[in-house]
């Protein structure tokens, strides 16, 4: 099975690879691009799980522009902060940047609030209700009111909970500190099932498990692996909540709009590319990191055997979500959106 997966992986890289050589040649052949120096602002590490992709991206729009349009990455919020990069964004003061939605719920009230747990099965379906988002009015309102268009969107593989300590049912969660991101509702949510959430930046989430300022992490297990979190947590827990809508490049609009077409047209298309490849890549990720990476950094794998004693407990996130929005003044996306939560939600499976 191993063996397997990491054929399958390579596939998928040489597969990319192929396209992406036949791609570039023709486009460069076909369109003539403007020399353009681009900087891109990114909240987390380059050896981040998922970061490659951004790297992939600036990679692939180059290679497709003819060598044309260059994008420097500026790691580790070296350029600002996740919670900064949007109005850097919108403001012009860098052209791209990539961070998470969910840290502005309040500044983009419906674009911010797409990354919910025990919803998405896959990272293709996170990646789908990323999509549909966009089409939707009030999240383009969203993004017009902060200067931006979203060009792509991450779907990560199932948030699970990276612990210092095994945590197998309701009891052991009960007082457990556990650290969250930005994202809207999940405090509301988790702290039904006896769970005290702690929002703290991923950059802070290997120190804070060290510190045991937190007992627990929510992060796609990859992410662990990259993080080097088995440093100082050893069990991985299998409850399964929910794959999301992690992060992605935000542009400048006014900038985006004044660009050649071919230039607008040529980033679109890569980023609607990566969202298909990344998606697929991640399920043989997930499998290698259980399957070879546990092992090998001598992680034990929990099997959590209260999952519906869980969901009695905490509810349903798409139920809070809709009833705040609602209160918020937003109750016609919720009409929108809401079967498009409840869908995915239907196919939903631990």
């Amino acid at each position: 099975m191993i063996g397997k997966i990491k054929e399958n992986f390579k596939l998928g890289l040489m597969a990319l690879t192929i396209l992406s050589a036949t791609t570039a040649a023709g486009t460069a052949l076909a369109e003539d691009y403007p020399e353009m120096d681009l900087r891109l602002a990114h909240f987390v590490p380059s050896n981040t799980a998922g970061a490659n992709w951004e790297q992939w991206w600036a990679d692939e729009v180059e290679k497709r522009s003819g060598g044309k349009i260059k994008t420097k990455i500026f790691w580790a919020g070296s350029m600002g902060g996740p919670k900064e990069i949007l109005k850097l964004t919108g403001t012009g003061a860098v052209q791209l940047g990539a961070t998470a939605q969910g840290y502005f719920s309040r500044e983009m009230p419906v674009a911010g609030n797409a990354s919910l747990l025990r919803v998405h099965q896959t990272p293709a379906d996170a990646v789908d209700t990323w999509r549909r988002w966009q089409e939707d009015p009030q999240t383009r309102e969203d993004m017009d009111k902060n200067g931006v268009i979203g060009l792509y969107h991450q779907g990560s593989n199932p948030y699970r909970l990276f612990c210092t300590k095994p945590v197998e049912t309701l009891a052991d969660m009960n007082g457990l500190r556990v650290r969250v991101p930005g994202a809207p509702y999940w405090v509301e949510f988790l702290s039904k099932v006896g769970v005290v959430p702690v929002s703290i930046p991923y950059s802070e989430m290997y120190g804070a498990l060290q510190k045991g300022t937190v007992d627990c992490t929510f992060a796609a297990h990859e992410q662990a692996i990259s993080g080097k979190f088995y440093e100082v947590a050893k069990y991985a827990i299998d409850l399964n909540m929910g794959a999301q809508p992690v992060w992605g490049i935000f542009v400048n609009k006014q900038l985006f709009e004044q660009w050649p077409e071919n230039v607008q047209n040529l980033m679109r298309e890569v980023s609607s590319d990566l969202m298909d490849v990344a998606a697929e890549e991640n399920i043989a990720l997930a499998k290698k990191t259980v399957e070879v990476d546990f092992p090998e950094h001598g992680v034990t794998y929990v099997n959590f055997k209260e999952t519906k004693e869980f969901d009695e407990a905490a509810g349903n996130m798409i139920d809070i979500w809709a009833a705040d929005l609602t209160e918020r003044g937003y109750g016609e996306a919720v009409e929108r959106l809401e079967p498009v939560l409840r869908d995915k939600q239907a196919n939903f499976k631990d």
